[in-house]
């Protein structure tokens, strides 16, 4: 470890005589190969030469903590002007190409193999910290998006914060990877994104809604859907969060039988992720308070889920709800709780 540290600050040192260079070769392959736009890059030079510095100053001092808490300000940086999270990491590999000839010319042949291995090493340390820096900017831009949502549908408080908990447990007890609790926990507050596309007559109604008001109401999980598509764009997904927000926003009012909408699918062809949502969003509605209801009981609720099992739910889900429904009483109160508490020092 000593001596990769030794040889991080020998490269440092090599770096400082060479950082205009550096930079200029940098911002060179980037244009060259149109990574950004001009609008991009002009945001992105302060932060390609404060990475640059950073590692010139931290590292040839040996302070290797200095130059990654560096990394991680620079992310929010990028990540709070928008910068696509790819572009980021491609400008990042092209800093390896830019410095490539400054390592050949002044680093032995048999030893260069070596000295590349500990700059690799650190790099993949700063690729860790950017990424999760960039992605907390990002996922509390995600939720407050979902805040407002909910701030027009003028939905109880704090049902975001437990339909994303009551999730998790859910997950949890069906033995899910952690990047699925992850997923979960970021999207689930975007389920009901798509209300901000349904007019507010219709939304705010204090009272039952007519057939064809009921039917522009559905409409709110395929606008949110599509409004998550559209950010996903061209890009191919098979996995991840994003992939998990359009499952949910779209399908978490789909029923097991087949009877629920937008699609009427049935069974095991509804996501897994919505299927667990559907049930959550269900007790929070149960027990909570609306404008057209009043709240029922933790009992009531889990009754009511039971007898959904096999219709409106996933029978395994339920099954594995009824072992843990204990854990939703507590998330609730907790939050019933908290809220009372804040409403007292207003």
């Amino acid at each position: 470890m000593e001596k990769e540290k030794e040889m991080i600050r020998e490269v440092a040192l090599l770096f400082r005589k060479e950082k205009e260079n550096i930079l200029a070769n940098w911002l060179h392959i980037i244009q060259k190969n149109r990574v950004l736009n001009p609008q991009e890059l002009a945001i992105c030079q302060d932060g390609l030469r404060k990475l640059l510095e950073d590692f010139i100053v931290y590292l040839a001092a040996g302070d290797i903590a200095g130059y990654l808490a560096g990394n991680a300000k620079i992310a929010r940086q990028i990540a709070i002007n928008d910068i696509p999270y790819a572009k980021f990491i491609e400008m990042f590999h092209f800093f390896e190409d830019s410095y490539s000839n400054v390592l050949n010319e002044n680093i032995p042949a048999d030893n260069l193999l070596a000295y590349m291995s500990a700059i690799d090493h650190l790099h993949h340390k700063t690729i860790s910290i950017v990424s999760e820096e960039y992605f907390k900017i990002k996922d509390s831009t995600v939720f407050a998006m979902a805040k407002l949502a909910e701030l027009k549908d003028q939905e109880t408080a704090y049902h975001l914060e437990r339909t994303r908990e009551y999730s998790v447990a859910l997950a949890k007890s069906l033995n899910l990877d952690h990047d699925f609790l992850k997923s979960i926990f970021q999207v689930g507050p975007l389920h009901d994104i798509g209300k901000i596309g349904i007019k507010d007559k219709i939304l705010l109604k204090p009272g039952k809604l007519t057939p064809a008001e009921y039917e522009e109401m559905k409409k709110h999980t395929t606008i949110g859907a599509e409004a998550i598509l559209s950010i996903i764009g061209e890009q191919k997904v098979s996995r991840g969060y994003l992939l998990m927000a359009v499952e949910i926003a779209g399908s978490h009012h789909e029923k097991f039988d087949g009877s629920g909408y937008p699609l009427g699918l049935k069974g095991e062809d509804i996501p897994l992720s919505a299927r667990i949502f559907a049930l959550a969003d269900a007790y929070d509605a149960i027990v909570s308070k609306r404008p057209y209801k009043k709240a029922l009981t933790h009992e009531e609720a889990v009754k009511r889920i039971r007898e959904g099992s096999g219709t409106h739910f996933d029978p395994e889900i339920v099954g594995k709800f009824l072992q843990i429904s204990d854990q939703f009483q507590a998330i609730y109160n907790h939050y019933t709780n908290h809220e009372q508490k804040t409403s007292g020092q207003r």
